[in-house]
């Protein structure tokens, strides 16, 4: 038992489990339309729809980056990690605009075969509709006419 103790603790001082090393993905400069990307289409209760790794994947496929399955999040930096000009952070936001008619077609189709559900889908397809239409003002923003 001690054997396996002593080779248990060595294991943990060869490895990063305390969370104090950095990782190459820690230390990459990521250019605030990342953050203003994340922050209106990842989580559900504001975009009111769920992306999940497939759909990172299937957007990253959607503009030519291969990106490998992960955490959530760690796959959605590295498909930013892809975006370098206009034409590519417009391709990809058209890949998402997409994901989104595509993940609100449902709730449509609930709304009408299930009329007393109407308020909750209509909540979620508004917030939906919001974020795509963030998405024209983050290429304003962010990437402005020359």
């Amino acid at each position: 038992m001690e054997d396996l103790r002593k080779e248990f603790e060595e294991y943990l001082s060869d490895r990063c489990v305390t969370g104090e090393c950095e990782t190459e993905e820690d230390n990459y400069e990521y250019p605030d339309y990342v953050e203003a990307i994340n922050a209106e289409l990842m989580p559900p209760n504001k975009s009111g729809i769920y992306i999940s790794r497939w759909d990172l994947k299937m957007v990253g496929d959607a503009i030519d980056a291969s990106i490998a399955m992960d955490a959530r999040a760690r796959m959605f930096k590295m498909l930013m990690r892809s975006v370098h000009d206009k034409e590519t952070i417009a391709q990809l936001l058209g890949a998402f605009a997409s994901l989104i008619d595509a993940k609100t077609e449902p709730y449509r189709e609930m709304m009408e075969e299930y009329p007393s559900a109407r308020e909750i889908f209509e909540d979620k397809i508004e917030k939906a509709e919001r974020v795509k239409a963030s998405f024209d003002k983050i290429l304003d923003t962010y990437f402005p006419q020359e």
